[in-house]
C-alpha cells in the first residue's frame, strides 16, 4: 500500500451505507426468505460502482468496495465458511447496567436485530470460494483500470472469528485458531494476488477485554492478545507485509465505553503482527488522548500508522482543520510519511446498522479529505522551507567584511569632504547663529 510521500493519503475502515433497496435484500437473506440471487448479484455490481464514484468524489485516496456484498464484516464468513450452528449472544460489560442503550442499539433499531452470531459446532473450512472472487471482479469494474493499490478489501480475523462465533466443537481455542487461520488464508491471497491491499479487521484485540458472545466470560488479555496476533502471523505467513494493514478498534456501538482497555497494555503484541500498516481508533473521546501511548512508544521502523481522525459514532461532522491537527499530531511522533489519514471504524459494520446518518457519512468522508489537504500543506511546507534569513545585525556585519575584502583586506577610510559639503556646513553653523 502506498505511503504519503508527497501528502498525506487518506482512507477509512471499508464498510460503508449500503442502499436502502440492498439493504433490505441483505436482511431477507439473514431473515432466511426467498432472495432472488440473480437480482441480488446485480444489485451488488451497481452499489459497488456507485460507492466506488462516491468515494472518489469526497477524496478519498485509499478505497473500499464499501463492503456492499456482506451482511457484516465478521459475520459474512457464517455464508462462506462450513461449521456454523446454533445462535448466539453478544455481551458487554459498560452497555451491561443500561438496559435502554441496549434496547436501542439492539431491539428497536432494525439494522441490530439482524446481527446474527453462531456458534462454530462443525469443521470450519472454506464453502464458498468463488464469492472472494466475485468481490474482487465487481471492484476491478467499477474502478475502471484504476490501480489496485490505491484499494483495499476487509477480511475477518481468525481471532476475530473466535470472538464472535463461540467454540464448540474443537477442543481447544487454539485448534479454533489454526483452523480459522488455515480457511481464512484462501481469501487472504486472492485479495493479494489480485493487487489490492489486505485489512485484517481484528476488533477483537481490545474488545475481548470487556466484550464476549456466548457465557465465556472477559479474556485474559496477556494471553489472548498474543494467542490472536499469532494465529493471524500464521495466516498470512508469506504474504507481502507491505500489502496488509491491520486494524483495531474497541466495538462501533454507541454505548460508554468506560470498560474499554487501555492501548498501552495490548501495542506491544499487536506491534508483532507482519503488517506494515497499524489502523486504530484515534477520533473518539474515549481514545483521542492515547497519542501520547504513540508517542512514549518504541515503534518499528517499518510500521505506518492509519489513526482514526474521523468519529464514526456522531452526527457531528469534524472541522477539517481539527482532522489536520489530530494528523498533524500523528506526524509528529513517526513523520509525515508514514502517516495516513483515516476514520476511526466503518459507517456500515452490519448491515443497515450504524451510529452516524449515511448522507452525514459522506460529508465526514468530504472533512477528512480536506483536513488531509490542510496538514499536507503545514507539513510540507515545513519541509520545503529554507533557512532563516540573516538578521539586520548579521546583514550589517556581511557587508562589512565584504567592503574589506574589497579594500585588500584594509578598513577602508574615510572619503574627504568635498568643497560643496564644506559650504553647506559652515552654512547651517551661520544661521544657527
Amino acid at each position: 500500500m502506498k505511503r504519503s510521500i508527497h501528502r498525506i493519503l487518506t482512507t477509512h475502515a471499508g464498510s460503508l451505507p449500503r442502499p436502502d433497496d440492498l439493504t433490505h435484500m441483505m436482511w431477507d437473506l439473514l431473515d432466511n426468505k426467498n432472495v432472488d440471487q440473480k437480482a441480488l448479484n446485480a444489485r451488488i455490481k451497481t452499489a459497488v460502482k456507485e460507492v466506488v464514484d462516491r468515494q472518489r468524489q469526497a477524496g478519498v485516496d485509499i478505497i473500499s468496495d464499501g463492503e456492499m456484498s456482506k451482511v457484516g464484516f465478521s459475520n459474512y464468513a457464517m455464508q462462506r465458511y462450513t461449521g456454523f450452528g446454533g445462535l448466539t449472544q453478544f455481551a458487554a460489560t459498560d452497555i451491561g447496567n443500561f438496559p435502554t442503550i441496549i434496547k436501542k442499539l439492539f431491539v428497536t433499531d432494525e439494522g441490530g436485530q439482524h446481527i446474527v452470531m453462531r456458534c462454530i459446532e462443525g469443521p470450519i473450512k472454506l464453502k464458498d470460494p468463488r464469492a472472494v472472487l466475485q468481490d474482487i471482479e465487481n471492484f476491478k469494474a467499477a474502478l475502471g483500470g484504476g490501480d489496485p493499490d490505491d484499494a483495499f478489501i476487509p477480511a475477518v480475523t481468525p481471532g476475530q472469528m473466535l470472538f464472535n462465533f463461540p467454540n464448540k466443537y474443537y477442543k481447544t481455542d487454539d485448534e479454533y485458531l489454526e483452523a480459522a487461520a488455515n480457511a481464512l488464508r484462501y481469501e487472504y491471497e486472492q485479495i493479494i494476488k489480485a493487487g489490492f491491499n489486505l485489512q485484517l479487521d481484528a476488533p477483537d484485540l481490545p474488545m475481548r477485554a470487556h466484550c464476549w458472545t456466548a457465557d465465556v466470560g472477559a479474556a485474559d488479555m496477556k494471553k489472548y492478545v498474543p494467542q490472536s496476533i499469532e494465529a493471524m502471523n500464521h495466516a498470512i505467513k508469506g504474504l507481502p507485509s507491505n500489502k496488509i494493514r491491520l486494524h483495531l478498534c474497541w466495538g462501533n456501538y454507541a454505548g460508554p465505553h468506560h470498560h474499554d482497555i487501555e492501548l498501552s497494555k495490548i501495542i506491544k503484541p499487536v506491534l508483532k503482527i507482519n503488517a506494515d500498516f497499524i489502523y486504530f481508533e484515534a477520533a473518539n473521546p474515549r481514545h483521542e488522548h492515547e497519542w501520547e501511548v504513540w508517542k512514549e512508544t518504541r515503534i518499528p521502523d517499518d510500521k505506518v500508522l492509519i489513526p482514526g481522525a474521523i468519529d464514526t459514532l456522531t452526527n457531528h461532522v469534524e472541522h477539517p482543520r481539527l482532522v489536520a491537527q489530530r494528523l498533524e499530531q500523528y506526524a509528529a511522533i513517526v513523520g509525515k510519511e508514514r502517516i495516513i489519514g483515516g476514520t476511526d471504524c466503518g459507517f456500515g459494520t452490519f448491515v443497515g446498522w450504524s451510529g452516524t446518518d449515511p448522507e452525514i457519512a459522506w460529508l465526514k468522508l468530504q472533512a477528512l479529505a480536506e483536513g488531509a489537504r490542510i496538514a499536507s500543506k503545514t507539513l510540507w511546507k515545513k519541509a520545503a522551507r529554507p533557512s532563516a534569513k540573516p538578521t539586520a545585525r548579521k546583514k550589517v556585519r556581511a557587508r562589512k567584511v565584504s567592503s574589506r575584502k574589497a579594500s585588500n583586506g584594509k578598513r577602508p577610510t574615510a572619503k574627504k569632504a568635498t568643497k560643496k559639503q564644506v559650504v553647506r556646513k559652515v552654512s547651517k553653523k551661520s544661521r544657527r547663529r
